[in-house]
């Protein structure tokens, strides 16, 4: 048993010693490479997307974060999509439309909460004061990479 934990170690160690530290920063930029890539949310432009929501995001090969600015009043209209999305809400608080256990239900989230949206599930935002919601989205967004709002987010233009 000694031996084997021992060869076991020796592997880990020629593994690791093989293995160059060869990272490259890309600075802000939301294109995706195979390269580490590094962003500063506090020195990247907010971006308008309806009444009261502006949002900062970026991406990289397989997810991406976001972060949201909700106006007191705010609304998310009800859509779905293919990622599953992790909510924590940063600061404020949000009252939510999903649907648990096959039933739409309504849920109030605060700061320091988390909640998550496996993908396909349908979900629906109103702020209920001043929030920042920061988003993970795996896999990443294809509908947000185009300059194109999604339809659902258009409506919040109009409202």
């Amino acid at each position: 048993m000694k031996n084997k934990i021992i060869v076991s170690i020796a592997l880990l160690f020629i593994c690791f010693i093989g293995i160059e530290a060869n990272a490259q920063v890309t600075t802000i930029d939301s294109v995706a490479t195979s390269k580490v890539q590094h962003f500063n949310f506090d020195e990247m432009q907010s971006e308008p997307i309806g009444k009261g929501i502006k949002r900062k995001w970026f991406h990289g090969e397989k997810g991406q974060m976001t972060i949201f600015n909700l106006e007191k009043g705010a609304h998310i209209p009800w859509h779905q999509h293919p990622n599953e999305q992790i909510t924590y809400i940063m600061s404020g608080k949000v009252k939510i439309k999903t649907i648990i256990d096959g039933k739409e239900t309504f849920v109030e989230v605060g700061a320091g909460e988390v909640i998550v949206f496996p993908e396909n599930v349908p979900h629906e935002f109103w702020a209920l004061e001043k929030t920042v919601d920061l988003d993970v989205h795996v896999p990443v967004r294809q509908d947000w990479l185009s300059k194109e709002l999604p339809a659902y987010l258009k409506k919040t233009k109009e409202e």
